[in-house]
């Protein structure tokens, strides 16, 4: 992973969607949702020192993001971590131009898998949540952020 004096990254995370869905039961609301020990604040903060620019992307200064999901077991421990969804916005278009279209689309899908494996790396680091509770009880709920990945300092 990369860290360097002209090339750095910034994490921005967005919350996608914060509702808990209890497994365990049909249309049952959830009064409490899982959460992040400390809270979104807590959560940013946990994503900014931790996130890792990966390697790859860095010579092509790609932008983007990746929607993960996950469970929040009813103990607070993550499970079923899947990258759903992943965008590259931006590329160095000079650079990126003179390849060819077969290695452009290499190029697209090895970026992509890197920001997923990241957003799976990071999810995986993760403490053990809050759960969501129904009825003062824990549940299993899924949770859904999305992690984006810009290159400052161009």
């Amino acid at each position: 992973m990369l860290i360097g004096k002209k090339l750095l990254f910034l994490c921005c995370v967005m919350m996608l969607s914060m509702a808990a869905v209890a497994q365990e039961a049909d249309n049952v609301d959830v009064q409490t949702r899982a959460e992040f020990p400390g809270g979104q604040k807590a959560l940013t903060k946990f994503l900014e020192k931790n996130i890792m620019y990966p390697d790859d992307a860095a010579a092509y200064q790609v932008e983007g993001s990746v929607i993960m999901t996950f469970m929040v077991n009813e103990d607070g421990s993550l499970s079923e971590i899947t990258a759903v969804d992943c965008k590259l916005d931006r590329f160095n278009t000079t650079k990126f131009t003179q390849e060819t279209e077969e290695r452009q689309k290499e190029l697209r899908y090895q970026f992509a898998k890197s920001f997923a494996k990241e957003g799976f790396r990071l999810v995986r680091k993760m403490p053990k949540w809050t759960p969501a509770k129904v009825n003062g009880k824990p549940v299993r709920s899924r949770f859904s952020q999305r992690i984006h990945f810009y290159v400052v300092g161009k």
